[in-house]
């Protein structure tokens, strides 16, 4: 039995801060450069393929292992991919980055340095392979 993983972060966050070498990046959501003043942070929208483009990677039955940021896409991505059917699907507990650092008197203070697959000693990269990257469809990533 194969495990898959699947880290559904953005493009970005996939290639400017590294990836797990083996994990298939398919977003949950898209990070649209248009401010949202209320939030105050850049707007995002749902990947409205999200499922159908796991659907084509991995079968319903594989062992899939999501990872995101820190934790909370992937519990969402879970949830989607049980609801249409997977059924060994398993979110990596602190993701990528990990915990930030909340002890005021500590240099790393505020920064994710703490837990999560990079600050574990676990093998990752920067370097882009395109079988596993997302490929833009310009159809659902626009504002």
């Amino acid at each position: 039995m194969a495990v898959k993983v699947l880290d559904v972060r953005t493009p970005e966050e996939y290639t400017f801060v590294g990836h797990a070498e083996m994990a298939r990046n398919i977003p949950l959501i898209f990070v649209f450069y248009q401010w949202n003043e209320e939030k105050h942070h850049y707007s995002m929208k749902q990947n409205p393929v999200f499922v159908a483009k796991v659907k084509e990677w991995a079968k319903p039955t594989d062992t899939i292992l999501v990872m995101c940021r820190s934790g909370d896409r992937s519990k969402v991505a879970v949830d989607e991919l049980a609801k249409a059917g997977f059924t060994n699907v398993f979110t990596i507990f602190d993701g990528m980055e990990g915990d930030k650092v909340t002890d005021p008197g500590n240099p790393f203070h505020g920064k994710r340095m703490k837990n999560g697959w990079k600050n574990s000693g676990l093998p990752w990269i920067y370097k882009v392979d395109l079988g596993l990257a997302w490929l833009p469809l310009p159809e659902i990533e626009k504002p």
